[in-house]
């Protein structure tokens, strides 16, 4: 049985995203359905997605802008990541 990644492991994959596949900076938005396709494709599950985002919430790598469908990546996000 192969070992599933942990939470934080998981926010750096989104981090990755983030910064190495879109080239984001801080205070830029991403919505979520970007993530739809590329995190499967990089071996990930759904939970493993929410898991990690919850850390890079309570880290605050990124921030939930109102209406709650698209993230910001925070300075911290850009720095730790």
């Amino acid at each position: 049985m192969t070992a599933r990644p942990i939470a934080e492991q998981c926010a750096r994959a989104i981090l990755a995203i983030f910064l190495a596949h879109y080239g984001l900076r801080p205070g830029e938005v991403l919505p979520r359905n970007s993530f739809l396709t590329l995190w499967p494709q990089r071996g990930y599950r759904p939970r493993e997605f929410n898991a990690g985002l919850q850390f890079a919430l309570d880290s605050g790598w990124l921030e939930l802008p109102p209406g709650g469908k698209s993230y910001r990546l925070t300075k911290s996000g850009f720095t730790d990541g």
